[in-house]
């Protein structure tokens, strides 16, 4: 496939610090995520980074006091008076723009857990790179119903100077052998979301749904006002080293005032061009390899294969 310079590499990587508020010493975990990842997606990231165990509901709040969330089948809504949307139709870089941004994602509405994600930096994905990985971390994640932040200071003074024996022994026997307040095992956690996300592709459909239905209704965003449409043009050629398709979307990807979802669609556009012309190519190098073989081989099982293979070929 073709390599093109001077394009915009959009597929970008965040990296995020995921911080617990309200806790002493804190609590937190720095990722570098997709910028594309869902934000239903993002709530898996978190359970697993921090620790929890995803047995309460949840909701992201932004700058604006927007809530995304869950939809519930039910009229009960933890997002107070706000403005909710389903959670799995918006990308992390739709409401994260720009280094020091941040959004709040809050579990648990009893304990009342907050966690404040603060975009950290923007930068190129690496193609080998995986979409999740934790690079960072200090101290473990509080027990689940504990009771919040003060639940878990107050548990943590009883670990560390217990007042009355009985209830002393009650918690060691409720949290078990196995909780070290600040132990955070980095190699566990990113096994974890490899095994999770290993091959997950965030192309950014969902956060692109409201955009297309935009350009489809906005003359001036049309596929022929953008100089990319391919009607009348013959799909059996098409390639795009070189072609006026190329130096359109080339043109847009690095305009600065074009929107970032919009050069994703483009961007998305570019690559199917490049697949398509790839396989065209592939097609004609096999039709030549077959007929080659028709000429040379004396054997008439592989002439007949060959022959039989040909004919698909030239009907495609």
């Amino acid at each position: 496939m073709n390599s093109h310079t001077n394009v915009v590499h959009l597929r970008q990587s965040y990296q995020i610090k995921v911080l617990l508020a309200d806790i002493k010493p804190p609590i937190w975990r720095r990722l570098v995520v997709d910028s594309r990842v869902p934000l239903d997606a993002l709530h898996d990231v978190i359970q697993v980074s921090m620790g929890w165990t995803d047995s309460h509901m949840h909701q992201f709040v932004d700058r604006d006091g927007v809530t995304y969330s869950e939809p519930y089948d039910d009229n009960f809504a933890p997002s107070f008076g706000r403005k909710m949307i389903d959670e799995s139709a918006v990308l992390l870089n739709e409401v994260l723009k720009n280094e020091k941004d941040w959004l709040k994602y809050e579990y648990d509405f009893g304990d009342g857990w907050e966690h404040k994600i603060i975009l950290e930096k923007i930068m190129p994905q690496k193609k080998s790179q995986l979409p999740i990985v934790c690079i960072k971390g200090k101290r473990a994640c509080p027990p689940e119903d504990c009771g919040g932040p003060w639940g878990y200071k107050h548990m943590l003074e009883q670990l560390a100077a217990p007042e009355d024996d009985e209830e002393y022994a009650e918690l060691l026997e409720w949290l078990g052998d196995d909780f070290e307040p600040e132990n955070f095992d980095l190699q566990e956690t990113n096994q974890i979301l490899e095994d999770i996300f290993e091959g997950v592709l965030f192309n950014g459909k969902a956060g692109l749904d409201n955009e297309l239905k935009r350009i489809e209704s906005d003359q001036d965003l049309s596929m022929e006002a953008l100089g990319l449409s391919l009607d009348g043009s013959d799909l059996d050629d098409l390639q795009l080293e070189g072609s006026d398709l190329e130096n359109a979307t080339n043109e847009l990807l690095n305009d600065p005032e074009l929107p970032l979802e919009i050069k994703q669609l483009v961007d998305g556009m570019r690559e199917a061009v490049e697949v398509v012309a790839y396989m065209d190519e592939m097609i004609e190098e096999s039709i030549e390899a077959f007929a080659q073989i028709m000429n040379i081989s004396k054997d008439k099982k592989i002439t007949a294969i060959a022959e039989k293979m040909l004919k698909m070929l030239d009907a495609d």
